[in-house]
């Protein structure tokens, strides 16, 4: 059985070592034999704790410079003693993906589980250090399952460093160095498994029709809502998958270097890239956020990336067979759809060049310790061979898989509903209107039905009776670029600020892009 690994970080001098002498003190934890591997030496001295708990220190020249050299030592340790437990004392100017890549080596493979990670801060020198330590300190904050703040005696000034640091992290927990109790129940806390978020929203649909269905029927029809939820989903799932693998991929083998020395940095070059890039991946828009992160992670300029995410749904192959299909091989319609898609893309990744954000867009998450360390950080390049950049692949591809799909089961649930509750008033809000309150109206479907772009084609003809061309446009070029499933995902990796911007540019964009070309002549069906 794998040995848990418990993991404290922080920077110098914020009481890394005081914490553990403290805590492997204490009286229950004399009856195990621990093993303490430290990476930084500190002010203070390890005190040991008692007669079985074993302290091996390793400088951060040793680490950086022989890092096989530090898992085979480690491992040859553990495999000669027997150890209960194993605590590390991180460096805190270390990148934390060098800690995964040192537990992924063949030597200590197996051996041992990363288990809790905690992050140490001294409340007199944290916001000094969150302008001075670059990405570290956001790192460390992403990597970490709670943080312990020393210095702190008050629930005020305990909520000042909560915000804090849930800047990085949003929902992270904080604590203080005083409350043993509270440290001591999240060390020993059960991790949460990925499972519950992604199969609840299922289960409670499932519960809906067994046992509620019967009695609403006549009042809610569950039956359609059912049917439009799996069909959605069905659709959904493996286009996600293809993106998910698609963002592991460019994660783990692909290094940021690479993209940097070859994306092009300007935007008049990015973008076309970035445009030819979406016309040869055929994936819809489920699939292009995951990739859209990890291309910013990668450091791709934003405007190219966000011009990929918003054109990649609109123009790939998949989706122009479909539409063609749709609309029994009108070209015009398939041209108008794509011409008006990369229109609209590339002024929607330009007003991100002329206005870019001013604060960090992408937030950290629950299930970012396993992220980080695949390449947002350079820590993938530290895994050495194939086997473990390929362990690595799948446990980036299952957490984003995770992290992604349980956003995309509440906004196909929503959807769905919507779809089967509200199609009838958006077309009686548009009986007798102009043009620009039809394209609004398709428009505004187009986001609440959240419909996987590969199929949406379909749908958009079967309103052909109801609506004029140039709104069943509006819903074929906005709808893929954001809807509510998008704007649920993009919301598990990005900042709200940043979404909002992006939802309501897009919106703008498209309505304003859309409205001109059908008053100006258009497309006939």
């Amino acid at each position: 059985m794998p040995i848990p690994v418990y993991v404290v970080t922080g920077f110098l001098d914020a009481g890394k070592t005081t914490f553990l002498n403290e805590l492997l003190c204490r009286p229950d934890w004399r009856d195990l034999d621990l093993a303490v591997f430290r990476f930084e030496s500190g002010e203070k001295a390890f005190a040991g704790a008692h007669a079985r708990c074993a302290d091996v220190l390793f400088s951060k020249k040793e680490l950086d410079l022989q890092p096989d050299r530090v898992a085979e030592r480690m491992g040859e340790f553990l495999r000669d003693r027997s150890v209960d437990e194993i605590w590390i004392e991180w460096n805190g100017m270390t990148p934390f993906a060098a800690l995964q890549a040192l537990l992924l080596h063949p030597a200590l493979r197996g051996l041992c589980k990363l288990g809790k990670v905690i992050h140490i801060a001294d409340a007199a020198k944290l916001e000094a250090l969150a302008g001075r330590t670059g990405s570290a300190l956001p790192e460390q904050m992403a990597s970490c399952d709670f943080a312990v703040v020393r210095g702190v005696y008050t629930a005020r000034g305990l909520r000042k460093f909560q915000k804090l640091l849930r800047g990085f992290n949003p929902g992270l927990r904080v604590h203080r160095a005083t409350c043993e109790e509270d440290i001591l129940n999240e060390i020993f806390r059960k991790r949460r498994s990925p499972w519950p978020s992604f199969l609840l929203p299922i289960a409670a649909v499932a519960a809906l029709y067994l046992f509620v269905a019967p009695s609403l029927e006549s009042a809610v029809p569950m039956n359609r809502i059912v049917n439009i939820f799996l069909g959605i989903i069905l659709q959904a799932i493996p286009f996600l998958l293809v993106g998910v693998l698609l963002s592991s991929a460019i994660q783990i083998f692909v290094s940021r270097s690479f993209i940097e020395n070859r994306f092009p940095q300007t935007v008049a070059l990015g973008i076309p890239v970035a445009i030819l890039a979406g016309f040869c991946l055929p994936v819809c828009d489920c699939a292009s956020i995951p990739i859209f992160r990890s291309l910013v992670r990668k450091g791709v300029p934003l405007p190219a990336a966000v011009t990929f995410m918003a054109a990649t749904p609109v123009i790939n192959p998949v989706v122009i067979l479909s539409t063609y299909y749709a609309f029994s091989g009108n070209m015009r319609v398939v041209l108008a759809r794509v011409c008006l898609g990369i229109f609209c893309a590339v002024l929607i990744g330009f007003t991100f060049a002329l206005r870019p954000p001013k604060k960090e867009i992408l937030s950290g998450g629950a299930w970012d310790r396993i992220l980080c360390g695949c390449g947002c950080y350079g820590g993938a390049e530290t895994v050495r061979g194939f086997a473990g950049k390929l362990e690595l692949f799948f446990r980036h591809a299952q957490a984003e898989f995770f992290d992604v799909g349980k956003y995309l089961v509440i906004g196909v649930f929503v959807s769905a509903v919507f779809q089967a509750l509200g199609a009838g008033v958006f077309a009686s809000a548009q009986s007798g209107a102009g043009l620009a309150l039809s394209v609004a109206v398709m428009m505004l479907m187009g986001f609440a039905l959240s419909l996987c772009s590969s199929s949406d084609a379909v749908v958009a003809r079967s309103f052909s009776g109801a609506f004029p061309p140039g709104a069943l446009l509006g819903f074929l070029v906005f709808g893929p670029m954001m809807d509510i499933k998008n704007v649920l995902m993009l919301s598990s990796c990005f900042s709200k600020r940043f979404v909002i911007r992006l939802a309501v540019c897009a919106f703008a964009v498209c309505f304003a892009a859309v409205f001109l070309f059908s008053y100006w002549g258009g497309v006939s069906f």
